[in-house]
């Protein structure tokens, strides 16, 4: 390694409805220039199967983008892309027609209890119009909880109650769910190879499952939790194979992973499979440092999410994490990971002033990751800043 040029990694995922990944590399980049003006930079903005995955996938490469029009999860219509790649592969995001980002855009989106994954289902089914039979399917930072049973409805399964009528493709109407019936499935899908990117490896079911952990940031309260764990098993034992509902992944994306794996999904870890799709792996072996981050950073990142999985990619080189703020709980098992742990908050003052700006304090954050590069880099190999 040259002293004066040292290569560093900028790997971030988006700031979730704050900024993009793109957008973020680019002012790292601009904030290290300030005190490594000679760095080797790599930009390579990255995700995990949510918010911006189709962006990471289709960056390089030659790609038909389409767009389908849906009526997303906030009771909106919109235009979704997606695109088709040369091989006949069709990519589609999640985060698109369900993400949170739209549900906190619209004053009147439905509640909680009144969505789900519904949208999702039509937009595999417009694929599948198009004759394609290889669909990657990025899953995160879904709005919904409803353990996948929109989608299934969207796409032929016929969900009952008690009395043999007919529930929502709601939350709602998970909660009032006696069975599910498959038979009625596209048939389309049992000739189409379907991978599924999982942004953590949370089961649907359990301490670790998708209510449990991430019900409450999406509204659940204890009592709700409960119901809908009792749902959840319902609909497992109408439908699925022993162990589906404890799979790896399965509880990705509020349920979406376990009623993707119960039409023939292949459950993947996001993270992994986006490194290997996108080179970066091998990227990640010639540097020096290397820096991402996300919005937020907390207990859930120690499930599978983007960060970590590319600081283990990394090693042993020394990973940053630049993030907009860190949970104080998850302080110190997430420095048992990463050489050094930054907030755009801490810069900014207070999380509203950080996310007015994020990618002024982004570079700020970035400038002072280059002040302290000698001591994040290993000392016999730490480079000296370059004298101007």
């Amino acid at each position: 390694m040259s002293t004066q040029a040292p290569h560093i990694v900028l790997a971030p995922d988006s700031y979730k409805g704050s900024a993009s990944a793109l957008e973020i590399a680019h002012a790292l980049a601009e904030g290290l220039q300030t005190a490594w003006p000679h760095a080797r930079l790599t930009l390579a903005p990255m995700a995990d199967g949510g918010e911006g995955t189709l962006d990471c996938l289709a960056a390089g490469r030659d790609v038909a983008w389409q767009s389908t029009s849906i009526l997303a999860i906030h009771g909106e219509r919109i235009d979704a892309p997606w695109f088709c790649d040369q091989a006949g592969t069709a990519v589609i995001e999640s985060a698109q027609v369900l993400g949170l980002p739209l549900i906190e855009a619209q004053p009147n989106a439905p509640r909680l209890q009144a969505r789900g994954s519904h949208a999702l289902g039509e937009l595999i089914a417009a694929a599948l119009d198009t004759g394609i039979h290889d669909l990657v399917i990025g899953l995160g930072g879904s709005a919904c909880n409803d353990a996948g049973l929109g989608l299934l409805s969207a796409l032929g399964a016929h969900a009952t109650a008690v009395d043999g009528t007919q529930v929502a493709p709601t939350m709602d109407g998970l909660l009032a769910l006696d069975r599910i019936d498959l038979t009625g499935l596209d048939a389309r899908l049992q000739k189409t190879r379907i991978r599924v990117l999982c942004d953590v490896d949370n089961p649907l079911l359990g301490e670790r499952g998708a209510s449990r952990v991430y019900g409450p940031q999406k509204g659940l309260s204890d009592a709700d939790i409960e119901a809908v764990e009792a749902a959840f098993i319902r609909l497992a034992d109408s439908a699925a194979p022993p162990g589906l509902a404890t799979a790896t992944g399965s509880g990705a994306a509020g349920g979406l992973g376990f009623a993707l794996a119960l039409i023939g999904g292949e459950l993947c870890s996001g993270a992994n499979t986006l490194l290997d799709m996108t080179g970066l792996r091998e990227t990640l072996a010639d540097a020096d440092l290397v820096i991402t981050g996300e919005g937020r950073s907390d207990t859930q990142t120690l499930s599978g999410k983007l960060p970590l999985a590319i600081a283990d990619a990394a090693k042993p080189t020394p990973t940053v994490l630049l993030s907009g703020a860190i949970a104080d709980e998850a302080r110190t098992e997430l420095g048992q990971h990463f050489a050094g742990c930054y907030t755009l908050v801490e810069r900014a003052g207070s999380v509203a002033e950080a996310v007015a700006d994020p990618l002024r304090w982004a570079r700020v954050a970035a400038a002072d990751i280059g002040a302290d590069l000698g001591s994040l880099i290993t000392p016999a190999d730490a480079p000296e800043p370059a004298q101007e």
